[in-house]
């Protein structure tokens, strides 16, 4: 019973601290007693001054009013002695400040401020006691004021910390009481009773107000503790950031070099199978067949391994360029008629005649994935690539199929890496990253693709670009192309490679197309000089990466097109990200003031990516003489 009417009476006068999961979790119970008294402390010495500077004007106003009534030596000590403790007030406060690590010198401050609040109390106490002189109204009164607005203004400056106002109301009323109850013979019980109730009065609102201040530094403790939670949770993200970030540099490096190492010797495989098909008999034919077959399976997958990680590292750069739409479906149905015909399946292109303005590249291999997919996981029926302008002023491209469909569940993880559905695996082919492939190009080209399936009636891969240029309903129809390799008899062509094995073997393939074929390792003045006076070129087929100590294949088919005069058609392979390609371009062409001419001679070669197959160095020579 004691114990419980003696914690209600601490709660009154000494409030618990707030619930706070945040400090709590932060601090023990006894390491936050310390740190909110500390924080007390402080700001009390924050205070000080002002208030001990207005005490020392209302005492100079008490001494210079009631001088002549109680004056002499003694108000004169007192005086002084109020007015030294005033400024060493404001000295400790000073003091307290400039300290380095005032916190851990704690209990020094905490005994010197309560000895200071105690003497500067009993300094007011005495003044009230030894002051008083009976029967003059006038000082009674100036007297009580002076007690009373010092007592009670220092209310909100000492219930900051509770030690320092239970040190400080008594040493300034008590004596002042005493005096009057002395003076006015007041009964002993009488003036104990109204002084505990004035005290228990002062201290109640104290306590209340400091419960105001205390729940104030709980919160300023709070938003500290989650600044340092969310300063923390920033490093932290700043580290995981940077450290990806070397992840992903360290890995576009990795895939760069992989890049160049892997395509280079699949590009002579690829041409060197080439040439022995065209070479093979009745008996080793199958020999062959096969292993262009595994050849082709494999820069495939590397192809779609390599781009995957460019994708999602984001250092694929995007080459917006003006073309015709019904081009690239007649070169896409080129490549895919006949390997519709062998599976007995019929191909239907139908294209809106328009230039739109986009990744070229990029488009195209998301529109072959998609007629890839399409030709692999269907047995019969029919495939339609199709391109139409919506209400909307946006291109439509679709890819349908009657294949075996795609089920609701399968959708859902239709565009996850390496996730191959049930057609699929019945299929036995595809390695599950060309959709993948798809939309994350799709993702930066800013194309919307959706999906339509039934299962067992087949697919509709739907595509919506937003039309950047003008369409032409006017434009002529594309060049119908050849479904086989197409001759070139007589065409003459400079292949510049570095690499002797690709080198020879591009030779022995457009040498066996009919074409002229012209050699070099690398562009000097030497080559400058024999194309010259020798018999000109109809096209460049260069390398992109010619060696450190040379220049690049871009440089040289401009130094080409410069030293001749006139604007050569060329292709760049490269084994290397295309964006090197693309940058270099960029840098050899900024701030140019081109004549007609000069345009001629600056225009962007074909990017060929390797390893490239036959089939595309084929098409893309007569893309490029077509154009002439």
């Amino acid at each position: 019973m004691k114990n419980g009417l003696l914690r209600r009476f601490r709660h009154v006068f000494e409030p618990d601290p707030p619930e706070n999961n945040h400090i709590h979790l932060n601090y023990s119970s006894e390491q936050l007693r310390k740190k909110v008294e500390f924080r007390q402390l402080a700001i009390l010495k924050h205070r000080t001054t002002a208030v001990v500077a207005i005490r020392m004007l209302l005492i100079l106003i008490f001494s210079g009013v009631c001088w002549k009534y109680v004056g002499g030596w003694v108000m004169g000590l007192w005086l002084g002695f109020a007015l030294m403790h005033t400024l060493a007030s404001m000295k400790s406060a000073d003091d307290f400040f400039n300290e380095i690590e005032p916190e851990k010198k704690f209990r020094y401050w905490r005994n010197r401020s309560l000895q200071m609040i105690i003497v500067s109390g009993l300094s007011v106490g005495f003044a009230g006691f030894y002051f008083m002189i009976p029967d003059n109204v006038i000082v009674e009164m100036v007297l009580l004021a002076l007690v009373v607005g010092v007592t009670f203004g220092s209310i909100p400056l000492y219930a900051i910390w509770p030690p320092a106002l239970w040190a400080y109301v008594p040493c300034t009323l008590l004596p002042t009481f005493v005096k009057l109850f002395i003076i006015y013979e007041t009964p002993w019980f009488v003036a104990v009773f109204w002084s505990a109730v004035l005290l228990l009065i002062i201290f109640y609102f104290g306590a209340r107000l400091n419960s105001i201040y205390t729940q104030g530094i709980y919160r300023a403790f709070e938003r500290e503790y989650l600044m340092e939670q969310l300063i923390y949770q920033r490093q932290r993200a700043d580290y995981v950031r940077e450290a990806a970030e070397m992840e992903i540099n360290s890995r576009t490096k990795f895939f760069a070099g992989a890049n160049h190492d892997l395509r280079q010797p699949l590009q002579a495989m690829g041409i060197f199978i080439s040439v022995l098909e065209s070479q093979a008999d009745d008996q080793t034919r199958p020999i062959v067949e096969g292993l262009s077959k595994a050849c082709h399976s494999v820069s495939t997958l590397v192809d779609q391994i390599l781009m995957i990680s460019k994708l999602d590292s984001k250092t694929i750069k995007i080459n917006p360029i003006r073309f015709s739409l019904q081009e690239l479906f007649a070169e896409l149905e080129a490549e895919f008629e006949p390997q519709c015909r062998n599976k007995g399946l019929s191909l239907e292109v139908q294209s809106v005649p328009a230039d739109i303005v986009t990744d070229e590249q990029l488009l195209e291999r998301v529109i072959r994935n998609l007629l890839g997919n399409a030709v692999r996981y269907t047995s019969s029926g029919m495939i339609l690539l199709r391109s139409k302008i919506s209400r909307k002023n946006t291109l439509i491209i679709t890819v349908s199929d009657t294949g075996c469909g795609i089920s609701p569940e399968e959708r859902e993880k239709l565009f996850q890496a390496y996730y191959r559905g049930a057609g699929g695996f019945k299929a036995k082919e595809g390695f599950g990253l060309g959709l993948s492939v798809v939309k994350k190009i799709c993702e930066l080209l800013s194309i919307d693709i959706k999906v339509i399936s039934k299962v067992g009636k087949g697919s509709i891969f739907r595509l919506e670009l937003p039309l950047r240029a003008q369409t032409s309903k006017e434009s002529s129809p594309a060049k119908p192309q050849t479904l086989n390799l197409r001759p070139l008899d007589g065409t003459r062509i400079l292949v510049i490679e570095d690499d002797r094995l690709i080198r020879e073997s591009l030779k022995t393939l457009l040498e066996g197309w009919g074409c002229v074929v012209r050699t070099a390792e690398f562009y000097d003045a030497e080559l400058a000089a024999k194309l010259v006076h020798e018999s000109p070129i109809d096209l460049i087929f260069s390398d992109f990466n010619l060696g450190p100590e040379h220049m690049t294949g871009l440089q040289s088919i401009f130094r080409i097109r410069s030293a001749l005069g006139r604007r050569i058609p060329a292709i760049v392979s490269t084994a290397a990200p295309r964006d090197a390609v693309i940058s270099q371009y960029e840098e050899e062409t900024e701030g140019l003031n081109f004549s007609d001419s000069a345009v001629d001679l600056m225009e962007m070669p074909l990017l060929l990516q390797k390893p490239i197959s036959p089939h595309e160095i084929n098409r893309a020579i007569h893309r490029l003489l077509d154009k002439k």
